[in-house]
């Protein structure tokens, strides 16, 4: 009797699941979501049901509805289409975490025109929703021109039988867009996530992401960042001045960073997470004439290295002068074309040039003012903007207090040793300068 009333529930539970699966039917011919007559269960789909699209036909989401879960059928046979201008959320709650599969045996293509919203609000946005497709060799998830994806908690794109997802429209919301291993994520020339809030997060091995977003469109606004927390991820950006955020590249991982066309207003790069000694492979395309980060000198480099392919003078540039990057993080700059022995700096405009570019007879004293900064010095050293080889120190009364001559050339000066006071710097018996010790 017990096994009998055990047998029971197991049938009443797996009816349970099984009657949360609500297919669009068009039933009543009109294409409408709000139509009852539309749906398998007879009734517009509620946050319960797993919504399932078996007809190769584009159905209307003409009013606002929360759903566990949207997938093609098995037997789905062409590309299912979502479109209408009120909102579609997925809310997988307690249901499976995977919220849109494309499952169809047929390589079609499951494609969004609306507006999406991804909300999981059982775990309060600590969960992923994951999305793949699955069984078609040529199956997609296309999110098309026009389309809104609102994030509200993190969507993450998992590998499955096709590992391709296309962004065609724009992303919304606070909460990241995850990529895991192998997945390729593909933004088209018509995506615009300029009032995206979120960042972009590798998490698994061997993921990329091709922008192809018009020129002077968004793909990572500005103050948001793509976050590397896997190996071997890659990102290609082929528009113009589309990548306006921050790279973060998370321990030890590497990452491939592709860029094709000039970007003059990128962020800042940090490797962060303790004594992080990630890679950064800046690889510039030749056609390149500007590519432009933030002043990256009060982030994160650890032990990080940031390896330049297709190195040019000039080119790449962190922020608006030579303050952009420490003389510590310059010298975890690798590039291509820099002999065992050459040494990097930053121009007076934060260009990446050889040190050895740079003269104290070349400097343009009328436009680009002092030698030396800051003009008060705490516990920060004395920089010169370029490269020396002696300087002598001297107090208000012409008494010498520090000096240093050398056959290598050298732009810090330790100044540490000085009492409180007010200084004159002779950089090569050519320049004089006075500068603060506090």
């Amino acid at each position: 009797m017990k096994k009998n009333y055990l047998s029971l529930i197991l049938l009443l539970f797996v009816s349970i699941i099984t009657a949360q699966n609500n297919d669009f039917n068009n039933g009543g011919g009109d294409f409408l979501w709000s139509n009852s007559a539309n749906w398998s269960l007879g009734t517009v789909p509620v946050a319960s049901n797993n919504v399932r699209l078996p007809l190769v036909v584009e159905s209307l989401v003409d009013t606002d509805i929360t759903i566990a879960k949207i997938q093609t059928a098995f037997a789905t046979s062409g590309d299912a289409a979502v479109a209408g201008d009120s909102n579609l959320t997925i809310d997988v709650a307690a249901n499976a975490v995977f919220g849109i599969e494309n499952v169809s045996n047929n390589s079609v293509s499951l494609i969004f025109k609306g507006n999406l919203t991804i909300n999981n609000s059982t775990t309060a946005g600590i969960a992923n929703t994951l999305m793949r497709n699955q069984n078609g060799s040529n199956n997609s998830i296309i999110f098309s021109d026009g389309s809104v994806l609102n994030l509200t908690t993190p969507l993450e794109a998992r590998t499955g039988s096709n590992n391709n997802f296309s962004f065609n429209g724009s992303l919304a919301g606070t909460a990241p867009l995850r990529v895991n291993a192998n997945t390729i994520s593909t933004f088209g020339a018509t995506s615009n996530n300029t009032g995206y809030e979120g960042d972009f997060v590798w998490v698994g091995a061997n993921a990329s992401v091709i922008v192809n977003s018009a020129n002077n469109n968004t793909f990572l606004p500005t103050d948001r960042k793509i976050q590397i927390n896997a190996i071997n991820g890659a990102i290609e950006v082929n528009g113009e001045n589309v990548f306006k955020g921050n790279i973060s590249i998370n321990g030890d991982r590497s990452f491939a960073f592709d860029v094709n066309k000039n970007q003059n207003s990128m962020g800042t790069i940090t490797f962060a997470g303790g004594t992080a000694d990630g890679t950064l492979n800046l690889d510039i395309d030749s056609s390149i004439t500007e590519l432009s980060f933030a002043d990256s000198s009060e982030v994160e480099w650890n032990m990080g290295t940031l390896n330049i392919i297709g190195y040019k003078e000039g080119v790449l540039r962190f922020g608006t002068d030579n303050t952009g990057l420490t003389a510590a993080q310059i010298s975890q700059i690798t590039a291509d074309g820099v002999a065992g022995g050459q040494t990097l700096a930053l121009e007076t405009d934060g260009s990446l040039v050889l040190a050895s570019s740079l003269s104290i007879e070349d400097y343009d004293y009328q436009n680009k003012g002092r030698l030396s900064f800051p003009t008060i010095v705490s516990n920060k050293n004395l920089q010169i903007k370029v490269p020396i080889t002696s300087y002598k120190i001297f107090n208000l009364m012409g008494q010498k207090v520090q000096s240093v001559s050398s056959k290598s050339e050298f732009q810090e000066i330790n100044v540490d040793n000085l009492k409180a006071g007010i200084y004159i710097l002779s950089i090569e018996g050519k320049v004089s300068e006075r500068f603060i010790k506090q």
